[in-house]
This record gives C-alpha cells, sequence and structure tokens, in this order.
C-alpha cells in the first residue's frame, strides 16, 4: 500500500468530517446575516427601545386578554415584539399568567 494511500484511508473520514463542519457552521452564518438583513429592513423611524416596551408590556398583555386592536393602540409595542425574541419570551410568559387570571 502507498504511503498516500494509507494516509488517505486514515485521515480522509476526518478531511470530509470537517468539510461537514465548515458547510454547517457557514450555512449558520448565513441565516445569522439573512436574520439581520431582515431586522434591519423591517426597522422603522421610530422604535421602542426593550425598557420601553417592558414598562407597558402589562397593558399590552392585558388588552390582548381582553380582544382589543393592539395593532391600532399600540403598534411600536407590538412591532417590537415582532422583531425582538427577549421581549417575546416576557411577553409569552406575561400573557399566560394573564390568561390564567381570566
Amino acid at each position: 500500500m502507498k504511503l498516500n494511500q494509507l494516509l488517505q484511508r486514515l485521515f480522509g473520514a476526518k478531511q470530509k468530517e470537517t468539510l461537514s463542519m465548515k458547510n454547517k457552521m457557514q450555512a449558520q452564518k448565513s441565516e445569522k446575516i439573512q436574520k439581520v438583513l431582515t431586522m434591519l429592513s423591517n426597522t422603522q423611524e421610530v422604535e421602542m427601545t426593550c425598557d420601553e416596551v417592558f414598562a407597558v408590556l402589562d397593558q399590552f398583555a392585558e388588552m390582548m386578554a381582553r380582544g382589543e386592536d393592539v395593532s391600532r393602540l399600540m403598534p411600536l409595542v407590538k412591532h417590537h415584539l415582532a422583531m425582538c425574541p427577549d421581549c417575546q419570551e416576557e411577553y409569552r410568559v406575561l400573557e399566560s399568567i394573564v390568561l390564567n387570571a381570566v
């Protein structure tokens, strides 16, 4: 057996594995870049910060529970929640509390 063939047998699988990992990492980077670009394209001239949203999140959750039109009454909060996973998580917890209290 030639040395080149032996090396290929020993390290060929690892090389394929490394390429597979690189492809996965590249795909993850592409997904993140796409997400950032989508978020940038959805930005508005006026935005709320997480702190500002958190300050009115209880009111927003109660309005949602009552079936009020939050898109019309609190559009900036609704937009922020659509863009921010951290605030979405806070809202989901608060929503479950409000709905269980009703």
